[in-house]
């Protein structure tokens, strides 16, 4: 078995025919599985997948009880038999002839583990057809990438984007070898943790001149379009078992690397920070007990570009949530 595709399935009766159809109908030889993981859906999904793996050979299906995106994966992780682990949400899908490019691109760059491609984006909320993206200034120049500078790898890795899971490919007995799984609790932004980690274990990657997926962006009803009060809960899960690794007296991780991660978790909170500063009242007070909870983070990031973003984490700073929210929200435009 060459590839297995993780599917996580949760309430997208939508769009899943769609995702499956792009997998099954890939052309080239038949080494892949599809395990579909029906994360407790409460629409036609679970019977959808039921079908779907009685009518395609190759896909499987997992019902469990909902449990987020990350524990979804990571059952499908455990119960993958392929060389390599390949990403697709459920309501994204794949290019035709995908696999076959991917097959020879990475017989032309063997002996590595992590394979990072591009892809397309289709903009759902103005009609768009799937185009490239990013544009030809961003997009990566494809090759190795072994820098031993932690920091230099995890930049370039974030720059455009390239840090979302379904543009990965990667070796599954690597996974299994270093215990590598998606953290169960952090049920927003599961991706960005779970790449920080992975390139400190994988200290070099490969740049694949390929485009894997087909992004569905702005899709009404997708998980990255939840509540802000979410998004916190999220990230301060992430700031919990950091703080527990590093802790740790077998920490692997040297303060440089320690720093690097902190900086870009906080690049992380600032953007849903700035966003619950707005003039809805009720919003303000459900994201106030976010910020606190994000507090190791006001003091770190990037947030030296715009003066109104050092304003915000000014009155952050010194002022606490409540009060910066309300003063930057009156700032804003209604």
């Amino acid at each position: 078995m060459t590839f297995s595709v993780i599917v996580p399935v949760y309430n997208v009766q939508a769009y899943l025919s769609a995702c499956v159809k792009s997998v099954v109908e890939q052309a080239g030889p038949a080494d892949w599985e599809c395990i579909l993981v029906d994360d407790g859906s409460t629409d036609a999904c679970p019977a959808m997948c039921d079908a779907f793996a009685q009518l395609c050979p190759g896909v499987t299906v997992i019902h469990r009880s909902n449990g987020g995106l990350a524990a979804a994966r990571n059952t499908g992780i455990k119960a993958a038999k392929g060389k390599w682990l390949l990403f697709l949400d459920s309501d994204d899908y794949w290019p035709p002839h995908m696999l076959e490019k991917l097959r020879a691109a990475l017989a032309a760059a063997p002996g590595y583990r992590w394979y990072v491609c591009h892809y397309l984006e289709q903009d759902e909320s103005q009609g768009m057809d799937a185009r490239p993206y990013p544009g030809p200034v961003e997009r990566f120049t494809p090759g190795p990438d072994a820098d031993p500078d932690y920091a230099a790898r995890v930049a370039r890795l974030y720059a455009a984007g390239h840090w979302a899971v379904w543009r990965f490919c990667i070796d599954r007995e690597f996974l299994v070898q270093y215990n590598l799984l998606f953290w169960n609790e952090v049920r927003w932004a599961e991706d960005y943790p779970f790449d920080l980690v992975l390139a400190g274990a994988c200290p070099k990657l490969y740049y694949l001149d390929v485009e894997l997926v087909v992004y569905r962006a702005n899709r009404a009803g997708s998980l990255l379009n939840a509540g802000l009060a979410k998004h916190f809960a999220g990230i301060a899960a992430v700031i919990q078992r950091f703080e527990k690794m590093f802790a740790a007296s077998d920490c692997p991780w040297t303060p440089a690397e320690q720093a690097e991660i902190w900086r870009r978790t906080a690049n992380v909170f600032w953007p849903r920070a700035r966003g619950a500063a707005c003039r809805d009242a009720e919003v303000r007070a459900a994201c106030a007990p976010g910020l606190t909870a994000c507090k190791a983070l006001w003091k770190l990031g990037d947030e030296n570009t715009r003066p109104d973003w050092k304003l915000f984490a000014f009155l952050l700073n010194h002022f606490g949530p409540r009060f910066a929210l309300w003063a930057a929200g009156l700032l804003k435009r209604k």
